[in-house]
């Protein structure tokens, strides 16, 4: 159990998943994709930071710590994505102003899960994010120093 603080990194092992009669390394490799880790990863988190209270349904959050929303938003090989999820997908376009006004509300939970079962987390605050990655992107070249980068760094 951890206690949670901004813009630190935490690091995570998830060993033993199973799933039937899948191998690991395959359920593993499904784990690796956001659209089948969320549901998990958002319902570990409550887990590893038991001051957070997870959001069932489609909301605009998927948990609160107190009064603050938070959005779940997972790194994976094509990198982070902190937009709505309506403007992820194929024709879809994104709406800066709307991608600010989400991001004022929010502190997002950035989980890495490229290389599941080893989970980094990382608490940022949406405006700060936003500030450094105006697209609403994370690109995947900028993974390991996203995920190493201390308070300090995030500050400049």
């Amino acid at each position: 159990m951890q206690k949670i603080q901004l813009d630190k990194t935490y690091n995570f092992d998830v060993p033993n998943v199973s799933f039937g009669d899948l191998s690991q390394d395959e359920v593993y490799d499904i784990l690796q994709d956001g659209r089948h880790a969320s549901p998990f990863v958002e319902k570990q988190l409550t887990k590893w930071f038991p001051e957070l209270k997870h959001i069932t349904g489609n909301k605009n959050h998927d948990h609160l710590w107190g009064d603050q929303k938070l959005d779940a938003k997972n790194f994976t090989k094509g990198g982070l994505k902190f937009m709505p999820s309506k403007m992820l997908g194929t024709g879809r376009t994104v709406d800066l102003s709307e991608v600010k006004k989400k991001a004022s509300e929010l502190i997002y939970i950035c989980c890495d899960i490229v290389e599941f079962p080893k989970v980094r987390i990382r608490f940022i605050d949406g405006l700060k994010l936003l500030s450094q990655y105006p697209t609403a992107t994370v690109p995947v070249r900028d993974r390991e120093m996203f995920f190493a980068c201390d308070r300090e760094a995030l500050a400049a």
